[in-house]
């Protein structure tokens, strides 16, 4: 059993991983890029990415990974009483913004591509089995696809690597302190072919939410390809699918035919997969000694829109740039580790908690309905809105009287 040393073993080549791998072979550190998964491979997910996450990966140098793709810039939002929204995608300070649009096949494989070419070496295609704790490293067993046995060694091990993480199980000794039914969602995707989201077709180039009666407390998305394909699915508490004996394959058919009826032409849906979706109101302890978790494994998904590729990136650049020049020394890691928590939660605690409350008042047609209305009236609530689902808006002080004012006309 052949043994390595490295500064960071990161388990998991999902954006959260692969952003963590390049960014820190950037620093000079070593790393090792662990999945289970040989790349390209497919990952079930709405394929959309926000803005949030397009401005991490621009200010990281990974401009190559958006090549050919088109920008999104509008968005449309369907309410359950015929409430119909168009906006331009925006920041929060009101500057035009964008997202795009690129399946996780390809985006996933073009991040594993930037951070081996950084640095990181490549352990793709091994599956994590388990972790020791010493005083001054973690050793990691790795399994290849013929079975051999291969330990590495690390100074610290990120926990990228999924909703299902091991990592997250083994650092919180089996126990689920944020997988909790109540902070879980489940969601099914398809793809099926449709030209009129392409430049210059019927609807153009945007992201679609469905807030639809027949889908509440669920809620169903489409984002366009640039292959003349769209994705998309439907989505939901995992509690209120099971307590109501819903069945996702109905809900996405249903939703389909929703899209037509609204004329939007349609093809027969086609790879109909789906997956949990572990959101922010379960946000775990992210960080142990010699250890953190980042991206799904953190929960770090947005529970209204089920994005979570802004969290993964962001938090990403942010522990990096949190880590201490040597990794040796384990109070100054301990301190990085704790501080880099600190700093994340209390930069957003109040995008997580407004997160949380829209996401009970979406569930309710009344409230849906009169969130849509005055968003509809006040664009100061629809930019507010709009940054809430793609990257990390809040509700502000003034926003129940803006409801309340706009939503009961």
């Amino acid at each position: 059993m052949a043994q390595d040393s490295f500064d960071i073993a990161v388990i998991g080549a999902g954006p959260a991983g692969s952003v963590t791998a390049y960014a820190a072979a950037r620093r000079g550190l070593r790393v090792a890029l662990v999945d289970r998964a040989v790349f390209p491979r497919d990952k079930t997910c709405g394929d959309g990415i926000g803005p949030g996450a397009v401005e991490v990966v621009y200010r990281l140098g990974l401009d190559a990974v958006f090549e050919g793709c088109t920008p999104i810039k509008a968005v449309t939002i369907f309410g359950p009483r015929g409430e119909r929204l168009e906006s331009a995608i925006s920041r929060g300070d009101g500057h035009a913004a964008y997202g795009h649009v690129i399946s996780r096949l390809e985006l996933d494989d073009r991040l594993v591509r930037e951070a081996l070419a950084a640095g990181a070496e490549d352990f793709t295609g091994m599956r994590y089995m388990s972790m020791v704790t010493t005083p001054d490293a973690r050793e990691v067993e790795l399994r290849a696809a013929d079975g051999t046995l291969r330990t590495i060694s690390a100074s610290l091990v990120v926990g990228a690597d999924g909703a299902y993480s091991p990592v997250r199980k083994a650092l919180t000794a089996g126990a689920d302190d944020g997988g909790a039914k109540k902070n879980l969602s489940f969601a099914m995707r398809a793809y099926a072919e449709s030209e009129d989201f392409r430049p210059g077709g019927a609807f153009g180039p945007r992201l679609l939410f469905e807030f639809s009666r027949d889908l509440l407390p669920n809620y169903g998305w489409l984002f366009p390809l640039d292959d003349g394909r769209v994705n998309l699915g439907v989505g939901g508490p995992l509690e209120v699918l099971q307590s109501r004996g819903l069945d996702l394959k109905v809900l996405i058919a249903m939703f389909a035919d929703k899209l037509r009826d609204r004329g939007i032409h349609l093809g027969d849906l086609h790879d109909q997969r789906a997956h949990h979706l572990p959101h922010i109101g379960g946000l775990p302890k992210l960080t142990y000694p010699r250890a953190v978790l980042l991206g799904d494994a953190a929960s770090m998904i947005n529970p209204v829109s089920g994005e979570g590729i802004a969290y993964a990136v962001t938090a990403a650049e942010q522990f990096v740039n949190a880590l201490p020049s040597t990794l040796g020394d384990r109070a100054q890691l301990a301190a990085a580790l704790a501080g880099f928590e600190s700093d994340f939660r209390r930069r957003y605690r109040a995008h997580f908690v407004s997160s949380r409350i829209s996401l009970r008042l979406l569930r309710s047609e009344r409230w849906a309905s009169m969130l849509l209305k005055a968003a509809e009236r006040d664009p100061h609530m629809l930019q507010d809105g709009v940054e809430l689902l793609f990257g990390f808006g809040r509700i502000r002080a003034s926003t129940v009287g803006r409801i309340l004012r706009n939503g009961l006309i």
